[in-house]
């Protein structure tokens, strides 16, 4: 039987600027980007700080009532599963 070599994974905390911003880019684009699309809204990272991302919300979003609960909430689990589960996401 192969020995599998265990990968160490780097904690989001750890991550350059860079890295962890393309890691969100990644869960929102798999995940997010087209649902919001649908109903002629999207979002956008503005700022990564810590653990905390924060977000703009732009079109049909920007002023819907359920950016800041239900939409908001979507975001931020895809993210905990995707990214890190110590994740928070806030509208900035």
């Amino acid at each position: 039987m192969p020995v599998r070599k265990k990968i160490k994974k780097t904690p989001f905390e750890k991550l350059s600027i860079e890295k962890k911003v393309s890691a969100i880019s990644d869960a929102l684009e798999a995940n997010v980007y087209s649902a919001l699309a649908l109903h002629g809204g999207g979002v956008e990272i503005d700022s990564v700080k810590g653990l905390t991302v924060y977000i703009k919300y732009y079109g049909s979003c920007v002023g819907c009532s359920m950016a800041e609960t239900s939409t908001l909430f979507f975001i931020e689990n895809v993210l905990k599963e995707s990214v890190d589960p110590r994740i928070r996401v806030k509208i900035a």
